[in-house]
């Protein structure tokens, strides 16, 4: 049975898909760090189709290094990913207080917008992440902001609620979708409705099991 839970599903780009962790979309359950990085790596190359990224999608691994680095290491760990010239870049943030696992028991999705200088929090079980994502975004801003720019801001924003304990990553990956698509849209990200956001939750596990078995087929055809 382990092993059957182990096998590999899909591999894409950066990420492996087991059994273990695509059983997760099959019923009830909390959403892991691999669910979330996959849906990151395929919005990132859904959205950045040109060689200048104006979106960067934050793995939940290095969201996590980041949260528990201190902030004047940070730019041992950005600097590589050309991000300064992004407009958007999406963290998914976990309570997790280890450094060396994404884990913990609650997602919820900050959002640094360069021209606001302003890093906007959505927890879909408000208050939750609140003390976390304010200290990460600040330590965020002073690395990816110029230290004298003032009117750095980070704002919690009025997200859409979950009704039950387990669905909080799956309001990440489709609030991250709804804002994404907006952004590149409008330019802003204030003027979105979010609230689509929580209809869109209710078919997500199905979109994204439909989804990786749509990037197997085309991996097989590409063999």
């Amino acid at each position: 049975m382990a092993k059957e839970l182990n096998e590999i599903v899909l591999s894409y780009y950066d990420c492996l898909l087991r059994t273990s962790d695509v059983a997760l979309l099959q019923g009830s359950h909390w959403l892991n760090d691999v669910i979330i990085g996959f849906y990151f790596e395929y919005l990132d190359n859904t959205f950045n189709k040109i060689e200048k990224k104006e979106l960067y999608f934050i793995s939940p691994e290095l969201t996590q290094l980041l949260k528990m680095t201190d902030p004047s290491q940070y730019n041992v760990f950005l600097d590589p990913l050309n991000i300064s010239e992004c407009k958007y870049i999406f963290f998914p943030l976990n309570n997790c207080d280890r450094k060396d696992a994404a884990g913990g028991s609650h997602w919820s999705l900050l959002v640094f917008c360069k021209q606001d200088k302003t890093c906007y929090h959505f927890d879909s079980s408000r208050g939750y992440n609140s003390s976390i994502a304010s200290k990460f975004a600040k330590n965020v801003m002073s690395c990816l902001l110029d230290k004298d720019e003032s009117n750095k801001k980070f704002v919690d924003m009025d997200s859409p609620q979950q009704d039950n304990g387990y669905d909080c990553g799956v309001y990440v990956l489709c609030l991250a979708d709804v804002i994404a698509r907006n952004v590149l849209e409008t330019g802003n990200i204030i003027e979105c409705d979010y609230n689509y956001a929580k209809k869109l939750v209710q078919t997500k596990r199905t979109v994204l099991l439909n989804l990786i078995n749509d990037l197997k087929r085309k991996s097989n055809i590409d063999k």
